[in-house]
């Protein structure tokens, strides 16, 4: 299985993954940043060398990543990083998970909040059971939403719910 493997400042481990998953600059540095929270400690699989004795190490220092490329494409799909369809491709056959169980959700539409409140909710596909989102304030407010009006209240209706819900159980995403 590919890995992306680089010794180096911060930049170059950020180009490393810009160039490996085919992304943005701006999207490489949150998945660095997400990779330099989560491992504090310096483990074999990412981290920052110290400087030891008399060397001489500028800003952060420099930072080494020997990471399977499949761990850093979840890692940027769950930042909610826009990735090809060719890396969700390459990468899922090289773990062997077929590439139709990806779906690009559309928060626009509001099924980004409905999946959520799906899970919350112990998996309840009935539309009646979301009237607590109806004309009340947006509990998923960090989502952009057609839904959501200028006062920051939730304007969807029970059909449009159960379009979304309809929707959902096409493409498989609930039963």
């Amino acid at each position: 299985m590919d890995s992306i493997v680089k010794i180096g400042t911060c930049e170059k481990i950020e180009e490393s993954i810009e160039e490996e998953l085919s992304i943005n600059r701006t999207d490489a540095k949150k998945v660095f940043d997400y990779l330099a929270a989560t491992y504090r400690e310096n483990t074999s699989e990412f981290g920052c060398v110290s400087p030891l004795g008399q060397e001489l190490v500028f800003g952060e220092g420099q930072y080494y990543i020997n990471l399977p490329k499949s761990v850093v494409m979840v890692i940027a799909f769950l930042l909610d990083i826009t990735l090809t369809k060719g890396i969700i491709s390459g990468v899922c056959g090289m773990i062997g998970i077929p590439s139709q169980v990806f779906y690009n959700m559309n928060k626009h539409k509001g099924e980004v909040c409905l999946l959520r409140e799906y899970l919350r909710n112990n998996s309840i596909l009935i539309a009646e059971g979301f009237q607590y989102l109806i004309e009340k304030e947006c509990i998923n407010n960090d989502l952009e939403c057609k839904y959501r009006n200028t006062e920051g209240k939730c304007c969807i209706q029970e059909s449009d719910i159960k379009e979304i819900f309809e929707h959902f159980k096409e493409i498989k995403i609930v039963n």
